[in-house]
């Protein structure tokens, strides 16, 4: 519970609607223990919480998908043992990739305003995780977490 609780407030969520997330920990854990589907449990969870504050001012979610090639690469990562032998050098591939993608798409602005990404999950944890040291403020989210009503609008792909 630690590290899910720990991983929540690494990515800026709020832990403050404690009742949830425990409850979501203790239904997922019956089945699974892997703290990577406990955290992306516990934001599936926490979605319309963790949306909010992404909204622009007429409610609109604005976000830069991705390619169903890195979107693969992504989930397949994170279902693969964290020991594996090529793992920095996939690591910097889809980090490479996504970086030029997104500088292309919005130049310098990407360090000063990160966009958020949409990423199915678990793909979302890893590619927060390989994101993370070149753009920290990175929001990563799966479309699980978007509450339904919610109006998304697409400001590119990264390829």
């Amino acid at each position: 519970m630690q590290k899910v609780l720990q991983q929540l407030l690494r990515e800026q969520v709020s832990i403050r609607d404690l009742g949830t997330i425990l409850e979501t920990l203790v239904e997922t854990a019956a089945n699974n223990k892997n703290p990577v589907l406990l955290v992306e449990a516990a934001r599936h969870s926490l979605g319309r919480a963790l949306i909010r504050p992404l909204l622009d001012e007429n409610g609109k979610l604005r976000v830069v998908t991705l390619d169903g090639a890195i979107e693969e690469e992504c989930a397949r990562s994170t279902s693969q043992s964290s020991q594996m032998i090529a793992g920095g050098a996939m690591q910097i591939s889809v980090a490479r990739r996504v970086l030029d993608g997104l500088r292309a798409m919005l130049g310098d602005q990407v360090a000063i305003a990160p966009p958020v990404l949409l990423c199915s999950s678990p793909g979302r944890f890893y590619l927060r995780r390989v994101l993370e040291p070149f753009i920290p403020k990175i929001v990563v989210i799966s479309p699980s977490e978007i509450p339904p009503m919610t109006q998304v609008m697409s400001l590119g792909s990264v390829r």
